[in-house]
């Protein structure tokens, strides 16, 4: 028994080293990346920053006038906020929310990886991973841009629904969602644990209900409630982003060209994207004899969100970083399948490396095959998980 106890605590001991080296590594590679300075920031960030400023900051700066902005009040608060901050310059500020929820996130892969393997070495190691994965590091402490935030949302959502929490699931998935328009792309997902019965249907009134909580500091701004309300409308119509099908994403269009047929292609890019969504929804929801575990989960969220980023027009180079996240706790659970985290960051970072450094190594068409490569990997895991264990009939089992 006190030798039980013995190992027990050296065990403990080594992962508490192990999380506290990674860590620090985490920390210092993003101090490292604090003085870079993308464009994001310089045409859109530092201008909206100082128009809350000039409006007040906090509260009051949500009532400033801007010729254009995309952001949800959530974020636009959060901005407001660093606005008046008398500590560190704002790009510091951002950077540094921004790294707290790639904290966040890791944490919540790392219980992700163990609710599903109850290995805590795996589970560590898949907390490091994400925090040093090149597309998470470069995403908040280099372009100090906010889409971990959702994400970690996204993934506490998963963990719990994991848990079987559906109630709780959807609460953070709302929240995600009250942060940014691409919590959507994972949606298909949670439709199918609908109709699996993991979740029920009152669950998806989290989705407007967070939204509807986060905008409560706008209307206490006195903004109006249709203003607040319509900022996805705006997003959707994609009126910023129609002069390419794709911005430096590497999907369907870099194939077929990202500058020609805008209005043609980009009308059945949309299309496409439902067609398939709507066969692979069919196809996993009308089977009803698999059990849908965790790493099929995993899977699918990988595979449905992959399907919407490859085909809808004007995809940004970073609207792959749910695959990105989860691709990284699909690799901990089954080991077999390493190499899907590193071709799905390996293509995402390349979209990063053009708009941060202007140059990539390969043509961005290289990377859209190794996307479809992924996918089809993905399929057909998916489809051996869950037809391919049926057995014929008659057969009997067979034990060694």
């Amino acid at each position: 028994m006190l030798d039980e106890k013995i190992r027990d605590f050296a065990r403990t001991k080594k992962h508490v080293l192990l999380f506290g080296l990674l860590t620090v590594l985490a920390l210092y590679v993003r101090y490292v990346m604090r003085g870079i300075v993308a464009d994001d920031y310089t045409i859109f960030f530092e201008p909206w920053i100082a128009t809350l400023r000039e409006a007040g900051g906090g509260l009051k700066g949500l009532n400033a006038e801007f010729e254009y902005v995309d952001y949800t009040t959530p974020y636009l608060f959060i901005l407001s906020c660093i606005s008046i901050c008398p500590v560190l310059n704002p790009l510091l500020l951002m950077k540094i929310v921004s790294i707290v929820f790639d904290f966040s996130a890791a944490a919540a892969v790392m219980l992700l990886v163990y609710q599903m393997t109850k290995d805590k070495t795996k589970a560590v190691l898949a907390y490091g991973c994400l925090l040093l994965a090149p597309t998470i590091v470069t995403n908040s402490a280099a372009w100090a841009q906010c889409d971990i935030i959702f994400t970690s949302f996204v993934l506490w959502s998963l963990y719990f629904m994991m848990k079987e929490k559906p109630a709780i699931s959807m609460m953070f998935y709302g929240i995600a969602f009250a942060f940014k328009l691409q919590t959507l792309f994972l949606l298909p997902l949670y439709v199918i644990l609908w109709m699996k019965g993991k979740v029920k249907m009152q669950h998806f009134l989290f989705i407007p209900g967070m939204y509807l909580v986060g905008i409560i500091p706008g209307l206490l701004a006195g903004q109006s409630f249709i203003d607040l309300i319509s900022v996805y409308f705006m997003q959707a119509q994609g009126k910023m982003d129609i002069y390419a099908l794709s911005h430096k994403f590497p999907n369907i269009y870099q194939l077929v060209g990202t500058d020609t047929f805008l209005i043609e292609y980009a009308d059945a890019g949309v299309w496409m994207a439902l067609a398939a969504l709507m066969v692979m929804m069919y196809s996993l929801a009308r089977k009803a004899s698999y059990e849908l575990s965790g790493k099929l989960m995993l899977e699918m969220g990988m595979l449905l969100t992959m399907c919407v980023v490859f085909f809808l027009p004007h995809m940004h180079e970073r609207y792959a970083i749910l695959v990105d996240v989860m691709s990284i706790a699909y690799a901990f659970v089954y080991v077999k399948k390493w190499y899907i985290p590193v071709l799905v960051i390996l293509s995402s970072f390349a979209g990063y490396s053009i708009y941060l450094a202007k140059t990539t190594i390969l043509p961005m068409g290289v990377y859209t095959l190794v996307f479809v490569y992924v996918m089809l990997d993905l399929g057909v895991s998916i489809y051996q998980e869950i037809w391919g264990k049926a057995k014929p009939a008659g057969q009997e089992a067979v034990h060694g």
